[in-house]
Order: C-alpha cells, then structure tokens, then sequence
C-alpha cells in the first residue's frame, strides 16, 4: 500500500494518539500537532482532511461518528507496526529490573516463568502470559525416589526442561536402600534423555528385558515395575497446553474492559488455562520462523481463536540454544502500545535465553 511521507506520518500520529487517549483523533487536533509541523510545515485542516479520508478509503482509519475524529482499523495497527513502528530502547531501569528477576534463585523453568510473567506484567502494563514446553517438545532428566515411612514412597520426576513432578505410591513392607538405589539407577539409565512423548507410547513390557538383566531378585523387580507405572502415568497426565498468567487485573484499567460485560468476556477468556495455551502453542507452531509475533484483534478470526478479536499479543518464542521452549508475551486491547512492549519483550526474552541456558 503506497502512502505519501505524510500520509505515513499523519497515520503514526493518529495511531498514537489513540493509543495514548483511547479518543479519536480530529483534524484540527492533527493540525496544532508539533511534530507534522516540524516536518511539513503549517498544515491547515482542510489539507488534513483530505489526507484522512485518503487514509480511510484504504481501510487504515474508521470515522465511528459523523461528527468525531478517525480511529485505527486493525488494519491500520498493522500497517503503523510493520512498515513505521520502531521499538524504543529498554531504559537503563527497565534492564537493571530485568536482570535482578532473572537472576533470582529457581529451581525449575515454571518458576522462571513465573518470575518473568510478573515483571513483563509490570513493565509493560498489560497481562504477561507464557507457555511451559509441550511434552513432545520436554525430555526426561532423571528421576528420585524417597522413603516415607512406614510402607509409602515419593518419585519425583525432572524434565529437561526443568519441569518437577511428585507422586506419591504405597508398596508392600519396606524396601532396601540397596534396592532402591538399584531401582532408581536402572530408571534413569533406561529413561534419561527420551523425549516425554517417547515414554507416553512406552510399555513395561519393553522394558522387562533390561530390568531382568540389571536388576536382582523379585523385590526389586516387583518396585521397578511400580516406580515405571507411576512414571507412565504422571508423563501421560502432563498437559500440553500449561501456561503461566500474570496481571490480568491491568486489563480492566482499560477503558474497553469498563463494561461489565466486556470484563467478564475478558475473565472466561483468562481463567481459561486451555484456550490461552492453545492460542500460544498456535504462535509457536504457524509463526516459528518469525523473531517477534504481533497478533491484531481481528486476525485472531483468521487462526481459529475468535475469543480472542477484542485482544492483541505481542511475543516471542523463548529457549535455549537453538531449541524453542514455548512462547512469552503479553496480552491487551488492540489500542495497546505496541513499540513500549516488543522492546520490553525482546529484551526480557533475551535474559531469559541466557538463564536457561544455565539452568
């Protein structure tokens, strides 16, 4: 779409403006403006408005009054974020903030999340939400088991990833610690490193012959087959769509969200775990190749997820090396800032690359 330099400019101002005061954006407003002046000189509001309807001819601006000024279409959002928008650089406060969050002590990657969801929520304003790996995407590290007196144990299971699971299984009398140490180390050199998909489609019976050659006796025998069983059944009941949300309440400081109803379209939209992780898995799985994926309002029609047209995201796929994890970003109306957000995200999406890498 082929646009006059001031054309380009008058549609930034309009696009900010709204987004600033969520009021449209009138001729004799554009025409006191300081920064189309400096650039193009005295404009009078008659020249402007010809560049308006100009502008809203080609579907950038809806006029919602007769008497009012011009508003973005989801097509103008688009237009300002891929062909004027620059991101801002991350203020030195912002970054020192980034870092003091990431460089918190965790102990698994749901808590990295956690800790990064609250402070991409804070700087930015909007709800943050993130994605844990899908199973098919995690592998499994190791897994522990403890006594717990009198006749019950605890597994705890890890993920590459950085996933922690307990479950809890009672057997018969009390085991050894010989045998348990021979039980955990036969589970871990038989399932350290398969991918949690692998083990879903796992059966014991592919496992027996290894057990009966690396393991002694019945008893240990009878417990590897019930430590694989609780294995199996805690890989299989991890969900795929796991997501973390922060902030949520920021949301209904918009004036969008004001109407009660609107706000209850918004909470079904965020208590719902199921549909925020497929809407990400969704990114993550059509937009792989792109640094930053900016979703408008509408377009969400086009992928499937029509709850989500009064909303945009603004993300980024996170992991370590050259293996994406899932997706982390933040979620607010479409007259939300857009350049303020992708360079928080891309900043904080960066540290965390570099705290995985070490986790």
């Amino acid at each position: 779409m082929q646009l006059t330099d001031r054309q380009r400019a008058l549609l930034a101002v309009v696009v900010e403006r709204y987004v600033e005061t969520a009021e449209a954006v009138g001729s004799t407003s554009l025409a006191a403006d300081s920064r189309l002046a400096r650039r193009f000189g005295a404009l009078s509001s008659a020249t402007i408005r010809n560049d308006l309807k100009a502008l809203e001819s080609a579907g950038l601006l809806a006029h919602p009054h007769t008497s009012a000024g011009r508003v973005p279409t989801h097509a103008g959002y688009r237009f300002y974020i891929n062909e004027i928008m620059r991101p801002r650089p991350v203020r030195p406060a912002e970054r020192a903030r980034i870092d003091a969050a990431i460089d918190m002590p965790a102990l698994s990657l749901e808590d990295i999340l956690q800790q990064t969801t609250v402070l991409l929520a804070q700087l930015t304003g909007y709800p943050a939400v993130a994605s844990l790996p899908m199973a098919q995407r995690d592998a499994m590290r190791h897994v522990q088991i403890n006594h717990i007196p009198p006749h019950r144990l605890i597994l705890m299971l890890v993920t590459v990833s950085g996933r922690i699971e307990h479950r809890f299984f009672e057997i018969d009398g009390k085991v050894s610690e010989p045998i348990l140490k021979a039980v955990v180390d036969f589970l871990n050199q038989n399932l350290s490193g398969r991918s949690l998909f692998q083990l879903r489609s796992t059966s014991w019976e592919q496992l027996a012959p290894e057990a009966t050659r690396g393991l002694h006796g019945n008893e240990a025998l009878t417990l590897a087959r019930a430590a694989w069983d609780v294995v199996h059944k805690a890989v299989g009941e991890l969900d795929d769509d796991r997501v973390v949300v922060q902030g949520m309440a920021a949301l209904f400081d918009e004036p969008e969200f004001a109407e009660i109803e609107n706000a209850r379209a918004m909470l079904r939209i965020f208590d719902d775990s199921l549909q925020i992780g497929g809407m990400l898995r969704h990114v993550m799985e059509t937009r792989g190749g792109e640094q930053q994926s900016i979703v408008i309002g509408g377009e969400w029609m086009e992928t499937n997820h029509p709850a989500f047209q009064n909303l945009s995201f603004v993300g980024i796929h996170y992991g370590a090396e050259n293996e994406v994890l899932g997706t982390v970003g933040v979620m607010g109306p479409t007259r939300m800032k857009y350049g303020e957000s992708s360079a928080v995200v891309l900043a904080l999406a960066e540290r965390l690359r570099e705290s995985l890498m070490s986790l």
